[in-house]
C-alpha cells in the first residue's frame, strides 16, 4: 500500500467530471457512498473537496473521521483511496481552488460552504476495467431472476426510475462498505443490477481481491450516477451467494444529487 498518488491517478482525480466517489459511515458504522465530483488532489498526499449540499455526508464526517474515495477514470482505471478526513476550511487556498474548478464555476445554486480536507493513508492496488467486463457482467447480473426471487424480503424499496438507472450498463455504480481497518471501503461495482424490487446482484469478477473483507450479512451502500443530472443511493444487507457473485437485500433509497440530496425516497406501494 502506498499513500502517494501515481501519476495516472493524481491525472483522472483532476478531471471536472471524472467520476469520484466518497464513501464516509455514520455514529452506529453504518456505510454511505455518494458521488462528489468536486474532489480533487491538493498534492501527491492530500485530497480536497467541495461542502455543497452534502448534509448526510457532513453529519457522519463530524462522528468518523475515516473516509475513503473510488476514482474511475474513463478508461476504467482507477482506485480505491483510503483517507483520515482533517476538516472543513472556509476560506483560503483550498476553497478558491474549489470555486475555481469548471464545475463549480458556473454553478446555478450556490457556491461551495468550506472545502474539506482528506490526508491519505493508503492506496489500494489499482483496478482496471474493460468494456468487455463491464458489458459481460451486467448480462449475466440480469440472468439471475431467480438469486432475487429467493432473497427478496418483499419490499418494493427500488422506486421504477431508480431501478431503471441501475439497469443501465453505461452507469458508474459504486458499492460501499466497512473494511477491516475500519475504514468504509468505497469500490466500482459497474454489474450492479436490480433483480428484484428490493435486491441487487453483482458479479465480483474482475475486482474479486478488494472483497475479501466483505462478509454475508454486513451493511453496505451503492450509488449510481448516469449522463442525467440524477443520482441515487441504496442501503441494505450483504448476502454472499456463490463465490463470484453478491447481493444486497435493499432496506433504504435515498436521492444522492441536489437539490434533494439525502432525501428518503418512499417505497413503492
Amino acid at each position: 500500500m502506498k499513500n502517494e498518488l501515481n501519476d495516472r491517478l493524481f491525472t483522472s482525480l483532476k478531471g471536472d467530471f471524472t467520476p469520484k466517489f466518497l464513501a464516509t459511515k455514520d455514529e452506529t458504522g453504518t456505510p454511505n457512498v455518494v458521488p462528489i465530483i468536486s474532489i480533487q488532489p491538493f498534492n501527491r498526499t492530500t485530497l480536497i473537496f467541495g461542502n455543497f449540499l452534502m448534509l448526510k455526508t457532513e453529519r457522519n464526517l463530524k462522528v468518523n473521521t475515516l473516509v475513503s474515495v473510488a476514482v474511475l477514470g474513463e478508461d476504467f482505471y482507477g482506485a480505491t483511496i483510503r483517507g483520515k478526513f482533517k476538516g472543513f476550511q472556509p476560506a483560503g487556498e483550498y476553497v478558491d481552488i474549489i470555486n475555481s474548478s469548471n464545475m463549480l464555476r458556473y454553478n446555478a445554486y450556490t457556491g461551495i460552504r468550506s472545502a474539506g480536507v482528506i490526508e491519505i493513508v493508503d492506496i489500494s492496488t489499482p483496478y482496471s476495467l474493460s468494456k468487455i467486463d463491464v458489458l459481460s457482467g451486467n448480462i449475466r447480473s440480469k440472468l439471475h431472476k431467480a438469486w432475487g426471487m429467493k432473497l427478496s424480503k418483499g419490499q418494493k424499496i427500488l422506486h421504477p426510475q431508480v431501478a431503471e438507472k441501475f439497469q443501465r450498463i453505461a452507469a458508474v455504480k459504486v458499492c460501499a462498505f466497512i473494511d477491516e481497518t475500519n475504514h468504509p471501503f468505497a469500490i466500482p461495482v459497474m454489474s450492479l443490477q436490480p433483480v428484484a424490487p428490493d435486491v441487487l446482484i453483482f458479479r465480483k469478477k474482475p475486482l474479486e481481491q478488494h472483497f475479501h473483507s466483505l462478509k454475508t450479512d454486513m451493511e453496505m451502500a451503492a450509488t449510481v450516477i448516469t449522463m442525467d443530472p440524477v443520482a441515487f443511493q441504496v442501503k441494505g444487507i450483504y448476502r454472499d451467494l456463490e463465490t463470484q457473485w453478491g447481493a444486497i437485500i435493499l432496506n433504504k433509497a435515498y436521492h444522492a444529487s441536489v437539490p434533494l440530496q439525502g432525501k428518503e425516497i418512499a417505497s413503492v406501494r
